[in-house]
């Protein structure tokens, strides 16, 4: 079973070198006959998506087919004595997520998963100083938006190659924020998908309970952080150009939260690994359509961000 297992694991990352090398290859043939530098930037995007996707792929072969979370809280694990590695450093705390949540050690998102499982600091050099003491911060979170302050140019893995085009963060890199359908954080550790806030048990999706993994959203593109609500808010683009009526929400952009910077396309990374390019949508779905107005609903797209199980919705 450990010889099958570490196979497996070796082939995925053979294609994740070959997905690399193949991208920058594609990427220097086009400055050389003259393309776009915003077409190499788009094509380096979309593969860091697909690398993403194969070490989703990895995580998951590690972690019993389970879907890799969008947020995590291991505080119950680390305190019955349980080794975490992500988020694990003591200086972890009180680090700031976005405007409207704070994380602390032991929690944080499914970018601090890959980045500590993956080792990325040693990939980048990455190591932390605090008071002329030398810790690894770095070894067990993602960096946030503060290594932009330390260089400017870090070239961060699980972010875009485009800068936001709106929001606080509209000088740096733009997030590829988590669908939170996949908030795998109990009910008492704050899940708000949780239907009992007494649970204590983890909520976590495995991909054989989803219905079509080629069809349901995990990342977009994304001006909030690195996790993305899946309310209908969240995902609304409301733009008077495709005949829908501007539909203001208290505390909500009304343009929405998902970020159109590659031309007028998003990126969205599906389940099943793949990469799209999505142009804008009216509501996130699934909607009536206003009579006489196409349906330009994300979900008559093909996609999906909700009611992604086998099991029927209730209503």
């Amino acid at each position: 079973m450990v010889h099958t297992h570490r196979k497996r694991a070796f082939t995925l990352v053979e294609m994740l070198v070959v997905i690399s090398i193949i991208a920058l290859l594609a990427a220097f043939i086009l400055v050389a006959l003259g393309g776009s530098k915003e077409a190499a930037r788009t094509l380096q995007a979309e593969v860091k998506l697909k690398e993403i996707g194969v070490w989703m792929e990895l995580w998951t072969g590690d972690n019993n087919g389970k879907v890799l979370p969008s947020q995590f809280d291991f505080s119950d694990e680390a305190a019955n004595g349980s080794l975490i590695r992500v988020r694990s450093d003591e200086h972890a705390e009180d680090d700031n997520l976005n405007d409207n949540i704070i994380r602390g050690q032991y929690q944080g998102t499914w970018a601090d998963i890959l980045w500590t499982n993956n080792e990325l600091y040693k990939t980048y050099g990455l190591r932390d100083f605090e008071e002329g003491e030398d810790h690894l911060l770095w070894e067990s979170d993602s960096p946030d938006d503060d290594i932009y302050d330390l260089y400017d140019s870090f070239n961060h893995p699980l972010r875009s190659t485009f800068m936001n085009t709106r929001g606080p963060s509209q000088e740096l890199p733009g997030y590829f924020a988590a669908n939170d359908f996949f908030d795998a954080r109990s009910g008492t550790d704050g899940n708000p998908n949780s239907t009992d806030q007494t649970s204590r048990i983890d909520r976590y999706y495995t991909y054989d309970m989803l219905n079509a993994p080629s069809r349901s959203i995990y990342l977009v593109d994304s001006i909030a952080g690195e996790t993305i609500e899946p309310s209908s808010e969240s995902w609304e683009v409301h733009d008077p150009a495709l005949g829908a009526q501007i539909v203001t929400h208290e505390n909500v952009d009304p343009t929405g939260d998902v970020d159109f910077r590659y031309g007028d396309d998003c990126m969205v990374l599906l389940l099943d690994g793949s990469v799209d390019r999505l142009s804008p949508w009216t509501v996130r779905g699934p909607e009536t359509p206003p009579s006489g107005i196409a349906d330009l609903s994300l979900l008559s797209h093909g996609y999906r961000v909700h009611q992604l199980t086998k099991r029927k919705p209730t209503q």
